[in-house]
């Protein structure tokens, strides 16, 4: 119900029983407003943090990252310093800003690739953990549900916080809700799809650093050109001096030496960083294969909703209690009138099954009698053309006899068939 400003402090009817209800006063209503929107920030900012840092599994601190990256470049040139004066060292040292910015990238990725292992090794023990213990039941519905929650909220916090794990148990939390087998399938997919795009985007401060390390190379390639053709081109004039114009071919040669060793460095350093990063993600991605595997087998196909009739009970439930919230105390002889026409419509239902069961058994009896009668008529009509045949059959027999008797008295004669002759018109 909305408030009006008229209305603090003052005794109004109440919109649904019309009983008289005191309101509170203005500045009761601002302290407890503000008590309530101070709890909820606090809540939503502790349930936030606790969701990011229990659902942020791809993603490793920044800063902690660079802090190991710093680290590695400071202990590489240090190494370069024990070799001053080699081939290798002087690619790093001698070769302008671009090497110190090309290390420092380097090491940089080096950091998150080594929180990234870490992470997955945790991961990889959390795939070793009995989730769902069939010791509490083989099939999980309502009535277990809460034994299998329990059992994940004791697992250890640094399991715990892991893919599988975080998985399993919002399933079993949305099963909870919904009581339905494809919502919760439904759900598993779309978190899996999540967790692939989370895992695909926690890399892209690495691809953009094996992106910008050959761009630094190509960037001291064209500075150490440029400063070659700048210093060749600012001896020019003194080129009648030997000594001057060898110190600018030097000059040359030095600035092309720059052009060509940054460039040297920054492919064969993004070529070492292009297979641990590629190998890296493999690793998360047939990390993630195998706990949809993992759901499949454990949790989806032991999820009993009892043929889909939880979810109709729970929709039932909810209603009713919905509709009895709705109702006020001066309407519950609605409420009646609701279940009288329930039972009405029970009863009709249960006549209209009795008057079918009634039409069917006449039906049957009906068909019982004609298939007697039918059959009778068909068995004596197979009677009389049996008769029948079996006379014909004597008749023939009594024939044959006959002409028998006929042959054997014709035994030994012979028979003479003589033709007359026909005259024609008085000739012979």
């Amino acid at each position: 119900m909305l408030i009006n400003a008229e209305h603090f402090g003052r005794i109004i009817p109440c919109p649904a029983c019309n009983d008289r209800i005191q309101m509170p006063s203005a500045a009761e209503v601002s302290n407890s407003y503000a008590a309530a929107s101070s709890s909820t920030r606090q809540q939503h900012n502790t349930e936030s943090g606790s969701i990011q840092s229990n659902s942020d599994f791809a993603n490793v601190h920044p800063w902690s990252s660079l802090g190991i990256g710093v680290g590695f470049a400071v202990l590489f040139y240090l190494a370069m310093l024990l070799i001053k004066g080699s081939y290798l060292s002087d690619l790093f040292l001698a070769r302008g800003w671009i090497p110190y910015i090309v290390v420092i990238f380097f090491g940089w990725s080096v950091g998150i690739l080594t929180l990234k292992y870490l992470r997955l090794r945790t991961q990889r023990v959390a795939l070793l953990v009995e989730v769902l213990p069939v010791q509490i039941s083989h099939g999980i519905n309502s009535s277990n549900i809460n034994q299998f929650l329990d059992h994940i909220r004791r697992i250890p916090e640094g399991l715990s916080r892991t893919y599988m794990v975080t998985r399993m148990r919002r399933g079993l939390e949305h099963f909870a809700i919904r009581r339905s087998n494809p919502d919760v399938a439904r759900m598993m997919q779309s978190q899996s799809d999540i967790d692939v795009s989370a895992i695909g985007g926690s890399y892209s401060l690495v691809k953009s650093f094996l992106w910008a390390i050959p761009i630094l190379g190509f960037i001291g390639t064209v500075i150490g050109i440029s400063a070659a053709i700048s210093g060749f081109s600012g001896q020019t004039e003194a080129a009648q001096d030997m000594t001057l114009l060898m110190e600018s071919i030097n000059n040359v040669t030095g600035g092309l030496g720059v052009a060509f060793d940054t460039t040297l460095v920054a492919l064969v350093i993004s070529i070492l960083l292009a297979f641990p990063v590629s190998a890296m993600q493999k690793a998360e991605e047939d990390l993630l294969n195998s706990i949809d595997e993992y759901c499949n087998e454990n949790l989806l196909k032991r999820l009993d909703d009892a043929g889909g009739m939880a979810e109709v009970a729970s929709n039932t439930e909810g209603i009713l209690v919905a509709l009895k919230s709705a109702v006020s105390s001066g309407q519950e002889e609605i409420l009646e009138e609701f279940r009288q026409a329930g039972e009405r419509m029970a009863q009709l239902q249960d006549e209209q099954h009795k008057l079918i069961q009634r039409t069917s058994d006449n039906v049957d009896a009906k068909m019982n009698s004609l298939v007697t009668k039918t059959g009778n008529e068909a068995a004596r009509a197979f009677d009389e053309t049996s008769h029948a045949v079996r006379e014909n059959l004597g008749k023939l027999g009594e024939g044959i006899a006959e002409l028998n008797k006929v042959l054997k008295q014709l035994d030994g004669k012979q028979v003479v068939i003589e033709k007359k002759k026909t005259k024609w018109f008085g000739r012979g």
